[in-house]
């Protein structure tokens, strides 16, 4: 094996572990919300390209900042954009809304319905009501894992790598 194919190689069972690892964590190795994010942008394919290789993260207002302006993912370099109503949802590729409170959260995931826009929320309630993925935090361990909506998924276009729907603990296919 060459070199630049053991590197690679081990870039990628380092992401693999590193997801499958915060999922069964204790929370000692807890991931920050900016790491769950470029993680599930590393494992989801889009429906349709992504213009001038810039993916557009967007925040609602009252949620916590994320640090992710200029990395790079998969040739994608993430844009955060804090947005300030739901109707402006058209030029987000993210809809990044971790915050517990409902009130927050909500008018934002009755905008998207089957737009390809990944909703990545925190609490269970956020895929039961339409999310695409959802951080939860277990109560015993405390560790953040991982749910998916696989119906709002579906609808809205998304491929989702085998890794990220093996690695997860749980499965919803509520929404709407």
């Amino acid at each position: 094996m060459s070199r630049a194919n053991a590197i690679t190689t081990r870039m990628l069972l380092s992401i693999i572990g590193v997801i499958g690892a915060s999922v069964m964590s204790s929370p000692s190795l807890a991931l920050s919300h900016e790491e769950w994010v470029i993680a599930f942008v590393r494992f989801v394919e889009w429906p349709a390209a992504i213009e001038d290789n810039a993916l557009v993260v967007c925040q609602p207002p009252e949620t916590p900042t994320l640090e992710l302006e200029g990395k790079q993912v998969r040739g994608l370099t993430l844009q955060v954009v804090r947005m300030t109503k739901p109707r402006d949802l058209d030029r987000c590729h993210v809809l990044v809304a971790m915050s517990n409170r409902e009130a927050v959260w909500l008018p934002w995931l009755n905008t998207i319905k089957a737009r390809p826009i990944l909703a990545v929320g925190s609490a269970s309630r956020f895929c039961e009501l339409g999310g695409a993925i959802c951080l939860i935090r277990d109560e015993v361990t405390s560790a953040d894992k991982y749910q998916l909506n696989l119906d709002t998924i579906t609808r809205a276009g998304f491929k989702v790598s085998s890794q990220l729907l093996r690695s997860q603990p749980q499965r919803t296919t509520k929404g709407e």
